[in-house]
């Protein structure tokens, strides 16, 4: 690759990038040249993907992007299920935030995204994919353990861990608790579910999380998942796919396992 960078510059007469013994950086230049070549690269997968079609088997690359809470928990038995029927398609799982998934597709930086409370907009189309609802999660020595079920007005007061502000779960967490006048006293926030379930093992609060997030090896660590008595909070689960964009037989494939024809 250095060579060929360096033929690179030759043919170009002037130099890409900076070098020192700890870093390389690009120059004006390098600069200049950057979209042209990241273009090139995007134009170059779907040339091979457009080849790819041609075959019968189905092969390729399908980026996918997903948020933790449906990646960890509610996306592996569907990737397993692909991959057995598929095994020549390569299969690529980032886990990011919703607003991050929204600008990575947008960009064409992903094929497929996987989020909460999805959001159709002008260039993004949304299928459905399942409903999770919320529970109330906590540890064993929590004065809620032992109960079958909580109202929300028992939630008052109480220390919470919360997804951050800006994630669509706590948006809608937080309207259910002001519509219902509960105030609680939220104590960290963070976007990622195993970091919150962490803060709820060592008695840092409770939280409000998808029934589905809670295994069997956190329940063995303690967790405990209550009901809510008087509301049900139901979290919808979207596929983000851009509009008009090229959908190849692998990104195809996905999709119809996830969201098969017959649902």
């Amino acid at each position: 690759m250095t060579l060929q960078i360096r033929k690179l510059e030759s043919e170009l007469g002037v130099p890409l990038f900076h070098r020192t013994t700890r870093a390389v950086t690009l120059l004006e230049a390098g600069n200049r040249l950057l979209p042209y070549a990241q273009n090139m690269l995007k134009m170059a997968e779907e040339a091979r993907e457009q080849v790819r079609e041609t075959k019968t088997e189905v092969s390729g690359l399908v980026r996918v992007a997903s948020v933790h809470s449906v990646g960890l928990y509610e996306l592996p038995a569907y990737i397993k299920k692909f991959l057995q029927k598929f095994p020549h398609v390569n299969l690529r799982i980032a886990y990011r935030t919703s607003d991050d998934i929204y600008r990575e597709l947008l960009a064409g930086d992903i094929d497929v995204g996987i989020v909460a409370y999805p959001s159709e907009m002008s260039r993004i189309e949304c299928r459905p994919f399942a409903v999770d609802e919320l529970a109330l999660v906590c540890m064993k020595d929590h004065a809620f353990a032992h109960k079958k079920n909580v109202t929300l007005a028992e939630l008052e007061g109480q220390n919470f861990v919360q997804f951050t502000e800006e994630t669509p779960t706590r948006r809608a967490t937080d309207a259910v608790l002001a519509e219902h006048g509960v105030t609680v006293n939220v104590r960290t926030e963070c976007d990622n579910i195993e970091i919150l379930k962490q803060m709820i093992e060592i008695g840092y609060g409770i939280a409000l999380l998808p029934r589905n997030a809670l295994t069997n090896d956190d329940k063995e660590r303690g967790l405990r998942m209550i009901d809510l008595k008087d509301v049900k909070i139901e979290r919808p689960l979207g596929i983000l796919l851009l509009k008009n964009a090229p959908r190849f037989k692998a990104m195809r494939a996905f999709v119809d396992t996830l969201v098969p024809h017959n649902a």
